[in-house]
């Protein structure tokens, strides 16, 4: 082995250390923490594999068992991370019906089957003499099958949870992990496109580990901290490179701040201004647009625009209760909102229904 050989082992090693720490893990979603660790399992495997496979040692009869089992690996990808975004945007359990996502693994068991059942001495004969085609089924495209899925999966991940309302810290994690699974989805695609039109050769395996190694560092660091973000802390004071780092803002003096400001929302109601500002709310606080800013994305998980429009809705929602004789303009322009397009998809976005329909539940249950 190389020196990067053996710093991938490292690497693995570490990902099997953690993925331990996220089972044993009791603050915050037990279940979600489980697949991380699982999904850490599995890349410390998958680098373990590619190590064997660079070093040729997978053509030993020690670990010529090892060889075929990578396909395996990869079709569990795409359903954990679908299945980890659904867990933690719903809050869903798994059921009967979610064994539908092994299928692809247990069709890949199948296909594989004759190879696997042989002795270590046939495998390497078989390998030695080219014929694993004649014990594999749909060898030749199994990769794309794979390839597909995996971008299947990241497309559908992202499509289904895209619009729930999940609150800023949720949603940067998300997008992270996300994020770097269709980088390392990417990679995958990339190397073995290349590879089959011959522009690229096994050397450049290296490539794709980095990924993995990125994507464990990743899943590690943030895997830590997800609970306290989950729990309401904002992701700019978990992260190494915080935003609000050098603003002389206290914990303390923070807290006083943001009672301040609701007391302001609650008695002054600016949010009805259809023109406020961050600027506007800042100087009526009496503090700079940076403080203003960084106490709204601390203490809400969300941004300026968002933390208003939140109070407008939950105007708008009154009126509509209380008021049958308003229109709807009326509704829109007495809660704040300068125009209907705006005030429409704000509505929708916060209680997942049309004015119309949240007037005719209200006055249905009432």
């Amino acid at each position: 082995m190389n020196f990067w050989e053996i710093l991938f082992l490292f690497f693995a090693f570490q990902a099997f250390l953690f993925s331990i720490f996220f089972f044993i893990k009791r603050k915050g979603d037990r279940t979600a923490n489980s697949i991380l660790g699982v999904y850490l399992l599995l890349f410390a495997c998958n680098i373990v594999y590619n190590v064997l496979y660079w070093s040729k040692l997978i053509f030993t009869l020690k670990y010529i068992h090892v060889f075929g089992l990578l396909t395996n690996l990869w079709l569990l990808y795409p359903p954990l991370i679908y299945l980890y975004t659904r867990r933690v945007v719903e809050q869903k359990k798994f059921s009967l019906k979610d064994s539908i996502h092994l299928i692809p693994l247990i069709v890949s068991i199948v296909f594989h089957f004759r190879f696997y059942v042989l002795s270590a001495s046939e495998k390497l004969t078989v390998m030695s003499n080219g014929t694993l085609g004649d014990y594999v089924i749909n060898l030749k495209y199994n990769f794309v099958v794979v390839m597909t899925l995996m971008i299947f999966y990241t497309v559908l991940t992202y499509v289904s949870f895209r619009k729930n309302k999940l609150g800023r810290n949720k949603t940067r994690w998300l997008r992270w992990l996300l994020g770097s699974f269709a980088c390392y989805v990417f990679a995958m695609t990339t190397y073995f496109v290349l590879s089959r039109l011959g522009l690229i050769h096994t050397g450049h395996d290296y490539f794709i580990t980095y990924t993995l190694v990125f994507f464990i560092g990743l899943v590690s660091y943030f895997g830590f901290v997800q609970p306290t973000i989950f729990d309401g802390k904002s992701m700019d004071a978990v992260l190494p490179f915080k935003k609000y780092r050098n603003t002389g803002l206290t914990q303390t003096h923070s807290n006083e701040l943001k009672d301040s400001l609701l007391q302001y929302m609650k008695t002054e109601k600016p949010y009805l201004e259809s023109d406020l500002r961050l600027n506007d709310l800042a100087d009526k606080l009496n503090l700079s647009r940076h403080h203003t800013s960084q106490i709204i994305n601390e203490h809400f998980d969300t941004n300026f625009f968002d933390f208003i429009n939140t109070y407008r809705i939950e105007e708008a929602k009154n009126l509509l209760i209380q008021n049958d004789d308003l229109n709807i303009t009326d509704i829109i322009y007495s809660s704040g909102f300068n125009n209907r397009a705006s005030f429409y998809k704000t509505f929708k976005k916060h209680t997942a229904m049309t004015p119309r329909e949240f007037s005719e539940r209200h006055h249905t249950n009432s």
